[in-house]
């Protein structure tokens, strides 16, 4: 749709008779309008697809195509173009089926008034201007919600994209808490098991032993237990890894200078049960031959 003048408009005179064509040309000129002319229908057709006039007048009667003819193609190709019938015949039925196409009015030639050719064209020509209006309207709304809406597809689009990612990521972290989780009971139970295996027999021990050199080697070996329970085996140092707790016992009985029969007497045992353990120690020890002292 073209821009149509407050005032002034392109019109489009479509008539076979040249004594009109003139007059109109004539006539409308004088009303400040630009007018052009064709001499049939399809010179008619030819000029509102190249020109785009904001207004036709149209005959009915014209060899080839005629102006019904004219106002379908109008209607189809140019909606918004008011169309002016002008013609000889004064048939009603010719009116009303050019009113039917969509012609804006009908008039009967020769024009005696024209100033009711005039207000027929300013009226036709306002009504134009706002179809122009709610057409651009409608145009800019169009655009407004197809701009809006790629921008909440757009939107929608990385919300679901970070949504899965906040599910991948909390799918995760569920993973990892519950791995944690794991490890957790896991250490608990280890240590509930070397508490019960380890620890607590030397404690009962130490807490029957007269003796506060027999104590000392007990805490000794209490200590050495709790480092290896808090997973710090190395404190224990390597020579003593894999005895047992009594095994340990003897172990500081004889850092402390203990014989096998005072050992006995601390552990309430017999000497053939001390001199097993020793030679355990000394197997797990990897220590060969008698002349090696194991109290070193």
């Amino acid at each position: 749709m073209g821009d149509i003048p407050a005032t002034a408009a392109r019109i489009l005179v479509v008539d076979d008779d040249p004594v009109f064509r003139v007059y109109f040309a004539e006539l409308l000129g004088g009303m400040g309008h630009e007018v052009r002319t064709a001499g049939d229908g399809e010179e008619g057709l030819r000029l509102l697809r190249d020109w785009a006039p904001d207004m036709l007048l149209l005959d009915l009667r014209m060899p080839g195509l005629d102006g019904l003819a004219v106002l379908d193609a109008v209607a189809a190709e140019a909606p918004g173009v008011p169309v002016i019938v002008v013609s000889g015949t004064t048939d009603i039925r010719h009116a009303v089926g050019a009113l039917r196409r969509g012609a804006w009015d009908y008039l009967v030639k020769p024009i005696q008034d024209p100033d009711l050719l005039g207000h027929v064209l300013d009226k036709a020509l306002a009504h134009a201007r706002v179809l122009k209006e709610n057409w651009r309207y409608h145009e800019r709304l169009e655009q407004e919600v197809r701009r809006k809406t790629a921008e909440l597809t757009e939107a929608n689009e990385r919300l679901t994209q970070e949504k899965a990612q906040v599910e991948a990521m909390n799918l995760t972290l569920r993973n990892v808490l519950g791995a944690v989780e794991q490890e957790k009971r896991a250490i608990a139970g280890a240590v509930r098991c070397g508490l019960e295996a380890r620890v607590l027999p030397v404690l009962e021990k130490l807490s029957r032993e007269p003796s506060a050199e027999a104590r000392a080697g007990f805490l000794g070996v209490l200590r050495e237990e709790l480092f290896r329970l808090c997973g710090e085996p190395e404190s224990a140092g390597p020579s003593l890894a894999g005895l047992t707790p009594t095994e340990m016992e003897v172990c500081r009985y004889l850092e402390l200078g203990r014989s096998s029969k005072e050992i006995a007497d601390f552990l309430h045992c017999s000497l053939e049960t001390v001199q097993s353990h020793r030679k355990n120690i000394r197997g797990k020890l990897g220590i060969r031959g008698a002349k090696v002292n194991l109290n070193a």
